[in-house]
């Protein structure tokens, strides 16, 4: 397995330090994150703020689900600054065998590569990390997300399935897609 935390390389020449969420990890950076995405209306499911104690609560779930090996989430930081999450999730009961990836970069580091390093770097986790080892590895990602949909096409993953007008996302109803790796 690769060695955490460690360090990717951007296309401006910075660096993000990648590492499993662990207890040190300030919660309200995490909140910070996520809320600017939602304030944003990005192409994530949430459109609703978190408090603190709705983020300590997902924290304290983000790191029991590392310690029963059911998942886990990497945090990329970039002069300290969280910049980027993608986690893991392996399925619950005849779902076991499949794992469920998740992505997010917040908007001031995307276009320069932490998406697709993040996510490799993930991709390799998840077939290590899950005993026994995944069945399939998928993600989902909106209609809108043209430049998501693009990476995960270009990483292998293919498209299985989509649900029509299934996300309400900025008013409109949208196409949920659903892609496996290959």
């Amino acid at each position: 397995m690769d060695s955490f935390p460690m360090e990717l390389k951007l296309k401006d020449g910075r660096l993000a330090r990648v590492s499993f969420i662990n207890k040190k990890d300030d919660t309200r950076g995490f909140l910070i994150f996520i809320n600017k995405l939602i304030g944003e209306r990005s192409c994530i499911i949430y459109d609703k703020k978190f408090t603190l104690k709705q983020e300590e609560g997902w924290k304290k779930t983000q790191l029991e689900a590392l310690k029963k090996r059911d998942g886990y989430t990497l945090v990329a930081k970039i002069d300290g600054k969280i910049a980027g999450t993608s986690g893991a999730k392996k399925g619950a009961y005849k779902e076991r065998g499949n794992v469920c990836l998740g992505i997010a970069i917040a908007k001031e580091f995307r276009g320069l590569g932490l998406g697709e390093a993040l996510l490799k770097l993930n991709m390799r986790t998840a077939k290590r990390f899950f005993k026994p080892r995944p069945r399939n590895i998928y993600l989902s990602v909106f209609e809108t997300n043209k430049p998501a949909y693009a990476l995960y096409k270009k990483l292998g993953f293919k498209e299985f399935a989509r649900l029509p007008k299934w996300l309400l996302h900025r008013g409109e109803y949208r196409d949920h897609i659903f892609m496996k790796y290959e």
